[in-house]
């Protein structure tokens, strides 16, 4: 169960990716398999195939800003908005743009269906996981099914999750697609990368009409609770997307799937 809202925590921890690029964290144990998630990532991968130095990126749910770094890598010259609203991870988002991809521009927001201000439920065991719509027993089935298929059962896995999902409340500023679209005055977005934890239509929410056809290719993570993967690959074949969908190996048993959109019209 979340606690109170409190202070954010101020250490960071350095820590060497498997390229040699020494980055800051506000959780250390994660780190590795973070970017081992981003950098094996099909679907990511091919979100930037093809873009060119000046294409815009949003990266929204950026947290300490791995997925702009292994972007920027791919593509140099890449423009990524990268939005985070947890305190903790906007900070380390920022030192790791400084350091190492000074065309990221950090934004720190939720992005959601409209302008405003939102309650954040942030996991400091766990920041990637913290959301806008906690659910501490969902979270707790993925990550168990996370670690089995790491070869990390019983009790090395309650271990592991014992403080995993002890979060804070913090509110948080929420923008949206569109309204950064106009305050950034962004012409086209190339790829909106979007890792939110529950709140992937909302995002899409966001978007409005206007906007839409300035949207070039999506890839999101998709909770598929209630549906919601079928509804969005709906939603985005409407608006004259190609649509596929994936599941990561090391995700199998969880609601977790990866979805990549094309624009075909």
């Amino acid at each position: 169960m979340a606690g109170p809202a409190n202070a954010p925590v101020d250490r960071t921890y350095e820590i060497t990716l498997p390229d040699t690029r020494r980055i800051v964290s506000p959780e250390p144990r994660q780190v590795a398999v973070l970017w081992r998630d981003v950098t094996g990532n099909e679907l990511y991968a091919r979100g930037v195939d093809g873009l060119a130095a000046g294409d815009v990126v949003f990266d929204v749910g950026a947290n300490i800003g791995l997925a702009a770094l292994f972007f920027t890598g791919l593509v140099p010259g890449l423009r990524v908005y990268a939005f985070e609203p947890a305190e903790d991870c906007f900070a380390c988002l920022k030192e790791n743009a400084a350091r190492h991809a000074p065309g990221v521009i950090a934004v720190q927001a939720a992005v959601g269906a409209q302008e405003g201000t939102a309650e954040l439920t942030y996991y400091p065991q766990s920041p990637a996981q913290s959301s806008l719509f906690p659910d501490e027993d969902e979270d707790r089935r993925n990550s168990l099914a996370y670690l089995a298929n790491s070869g990390i059962h019983g009790d090395s896995a309650r271990a592991f999750l014992a403080e995993m999902h002890q979060g804070r409340r913090c509110p948080v500023r929420v923008t949206t697609v569109a309204a950064a679209v106009a305050e950034h005055a962004v012409d086209e977005i190339a790829l909106l990368k979007i890792d939110v934890e529950r709140a992937e239509q909302h995002v899409l929410d966001g978007i409005g009409d206007a906007c839409w056809p300035r949207v070039r290719r999506v890839v999101a993570e998709v909770h598929d609770t209630d549906g919601r993967l079928n509804a969005i690959a709906g939603q985005l074949t409407s608006r004259g997307f190609d649509v596929e969908t994936d599941q990561e190996p090391l995700l199998a048993g969880t609601d977790v799937h990866m979805l990549l959109a094309v624009r075909s019209r």
